[in-house]
């Protein structure tokens, strides 16, 4: 009788079902042709190059100070490692806001 009830046994019977079935994304055809980068084509859209460096350089200034003041080695690097990406970051935005700037001019 026991070996009847683990045949018609499913994890699925107990478990409930949480997740709804997956529908269309529901945007429009224009914002369905992107790269994958959606925040930074917005941001070079949208934004000044100027507001984009100097809220850069602020994460930057407030990750530097974090690091002098972080009191293991383990967030000073952590904080080091976030400098390079955010400097990083304000090179390839920088790049890409000229990038634009030529394409308008040609």
């Amino acid at each position: 009788m026991a070996d009847k009830k683990l045949e018609s046994f499913k994890i699925g019977d107990t478990q409930p079902r949480t997740a709804a079935p997956i529908k269309g994304s529901g945007k429009p055809q224009e914002e369905a042709i992107s790269l994958g980068f959606s925040r930074i084509e917005n941001m070079l859209e949208r934004e000044d190059p100027v507001n984009v460096g100097e809220d850069l350089n602020k994460i930057l200034k407030d990750l530097e100070e974090y690091q002098e003041k972080a009191p293991s080695n383990k967030e000073k690097l952590a904080a080091k490692k976030a400098i390079a990406a955010v400097e990083r970051a304000a090179d390839l935005m920088d790049f890409l806001f000229q990038t634009k700037e030529q394409m308008a001019a040609n």
